[in-house]
C-alpha cells in the first residue's frame, strides 16, 4: 500500500545548489521523479550552509542556496506551501509540495528581527542552531541553553507561524523552549536515545515533553542514529518507533529521515521511494494503517495546521 508522505527534514535543496543539480532527477536521494511514486507528497527541505565553507559568509550562502531552490520550484512547477491549508490540499488531492526550513540560525545572523519577513517569503520551520552554538542557544554537541535573544526568537518565530525545531539543541536549550513555548515544537529528525544513545537523539522524558506540547518527533533515517552496529535495518527504525510507541507516543512521531544529508542509511534504502518498502515493511510486521498513516503524514499534519498559518 502507498501512503501519502508528508516528511519534516531534508537536505536536497543545499545540496542541489552545490551540484548545480536538477529538482527533477539528480544523483542524491530525493527527486521529483521518486515523488511521483506516492498519492501525494510534502517536503520541509532545510537550508543549512554553516557547514559550507567558501568564500560567502552564512547569509551569502542561504540567499545563493534559497535563490537556486525557488528557480527550481518555478521551473518544474512545484507550489510552495505558505499555509497549513495548502499542505492539507496536496496531501488529500495528490501532488507535490515544497514547505522550506531552516537549519541553523546564522542564514540570518541569529536576528529574531528578521523572522517576519522570512515568514512572508514561506518559511516555515527554523532550528535556531546546527551543531555550533550561536547567538541564540547551545547545541547538542557544544552544550548550553537559550540566550535573552534565543528567547526573543521562540516567542517571535512562533507567532509567525514559524515551527520551533529543537533538533541539533542541546538539552538545556530544549528545555528553555519548552519552558516558554507557547505552541508544539518539533524536534524534526531525531530518534530515541533508549535505543541509541547518540547525542542527537530523544530522551524519553524529552519526547513525552514534546507529546505534552502537541509536537511531534521525526524518525532520522541516519545509521548511526539508529544503531551502534556497523550497519542498520528496518530493524533497527522499529526499534525506535516501538520505543515512541511505549511513551504514548501515538500520534507524536513523524517522518523526518535527514535524506541527502546522511550517507549511512538502513539496509534497502537509498532514496525517497523507499519509503514505500519501508511501509510495506511496517504493515507486514504488525502496525495498523492507523499508526503508519500517522506517521507518514498525520502526526506532522496536525502540528502545521496548530502551528502554521
Amino acid at each position: 500500500m502507498k501512503y501519502p508522505v508528508l516528511d519534516g527534514h531534508c537536505d536536497t535543496a543545499v545540496e542541489l545548489w552545490r551540484k548545480g543539480e536538477s529538482l527533477a532527477k539528480n544523483s542524491g536521494q530525493i527527486s521529483l521523479a521518486q515523488a511521483a511514486e506516492f498519492p501525494a507528497y510534502v517536503q520541509f527541505f532545510a537550508f543549512c550552509t554553516v557547514w559550507i565553507k567558501n568564500a560567502q559568509t552564512d547569509e551569502e550562502r542561504f540567499a545563493s542556496a534559497m535563490a537556486y531552490f525557488s528557480e527550481q520550484l518555478r521551473e518544474h512547477n512545484i507550489p510552495l506551501c505558505r499555509t497549513s491549508a495548502d499542505v492539507s490540499a496536496i496531501l488529500q488531492n495528490g501532488g507535490v509540495g515544497a514547505a522550506l526550513s531552516i537549519e541553523g540560525a546564522e542564514a540570518f545572523d541569529c536576528d529574531p528581527g528578521r523572522l517576519e519577513k522570512l515568514a512572508a517569503q514561506g518559511v516555515r520551520m527554523i532550528a535556531p542552531v546546527w551543531n555550533a552554538e550561536n547567538a541564540l542557544a547551545g547545541s547538542c554537541m557544544t552544550g548550553g541553553g537559550l540566550t535573552a535573544q534565543g528567547r526573543e526568537f521562540v516567542r517571535r518565530a512562533q507567532r509567525a507561524g514559524i515551527l520551533v525545531d529543537v533538533s541539533h539543541s542541546s538539552e538545556r536549550t530544549f528545555w528553555d523552549i519548552c519552558e516558554i513555548a507557547e505552541k508544539p515544537i518539533v524536534a524534526s529528525h531525531s530518534n530515541a536515545k533508549a535505543v541509541c544513545g547518540h547525542v542527537r537523539n530523544l530522551t524519553d522524558e524529552q519526547f513525552r515533553a514534546i507529546c505534552d506540547l502537541g509536537g511531534t518527533a521525526g524518525l532520522n533515517l541516519y545509521a548511526p542514529f539508529l544503531t551502534q552496529a556497523p550497519r542498520a535495518s528496518f530493524d533497527d527504525l522499529r526499534r525506535h518507533l516501538d520505543r515512541f510507541l511505549e511513551l504514548d507516543g501515538e500520534g507524536h512521531i513523524a517522518l523526518g529521515a535527514d535524506l541527502d544529508g546522511c550517507d549511512l542509511l538502513p539496509e534497502g534504502f537509498s532514496g525517497l521511494d523507499d519509503y514505500n518498502r519501508l511501509g510495506d515493511f511496517l504493515k507486514t510486521t504488525g502496525y495498523s494503517d492507523e499508526t503508519i498513516q500517522n506517521l507518514f503524514c498525520n502526526s506532522l499534519m496536525k502540528v502545521v495546521k496548530l502551528c502554521i498559518m
